[in-house]
């Protein structure tokens, strides 16, 4: 795979042949995350992730894992979820997402990972490998089978991956 900067989502949408939606909401304000409040939000962020690779290996008889991550193991969902996860979580305005969210088709599904705030350059990071923090200026996405792509390239508060191995 290759970051996509040309797609947009109702066409992915199209391709996948969607059939259902789901949303998962972690943080609706709009302030940075704090000390007080990093638990209940943290824990609805790993709930928003967890309950995404349930829905996944549920519809599609998979067995996405996201402790493959931390393993280590080849998992694209998990590395998705946990890569565009702590992005987010480091690099946005708020330090946390606003929400994931899930399409599923009849070819395959779609994960979005949302932030509100400033978005940012998606081709700069790519062009040049920017890395803040740990990041690896989207190596990972990089190596990706399925396609990565951004809601608007030169301010992205969405990373979407589709996956079309399910046809």
């Amino acid at each position: 795979m290759v970051l996509d900067f040309n797609i947009g989502l109702p066409e992915a949408l199209a391709r996948i042949e969607l059939f259902e939606q789901r949303n998962f909401t972690v943080y609706e304000e709009e302030q940075e995350r704090t000390y007080h409040s990093s638990d209940d939000i943290l824990e609805r962020y790993a709930e928003a992730k967890a309950r995404i690779v349930e829905v996944i290996n549920e519809k599609f008889g998979t067995s996405y894992n996201l402790k493959n991550w931390i393993d280590k193991k080849e998992d694209e969902v998990a590395g998705f979820l946990n890569e565009a996860g702590s992005n987010v979580l480091a690099n946005s305005s708020y330090k946390c997402p606003y929400a994931f969210h899930l399409w599923i088709g009849r070819k395959g599904f779609i994960i979005s990972v949302e932030q509100k705030g400033r978005g940012f350059d998606a081709v700069e990071v790519a062009r040049k490998g920017i890395k803040e923090n740990k990041g690896g200026g989207f190596a990972f996405y990089r190596r990706c089978k399925g396609i990565v792509f951004f809601d608007d390239v030169k301010e992205a508060r969405k990373v979407y991956l589709m996956d079309l191995s399910q046809s």
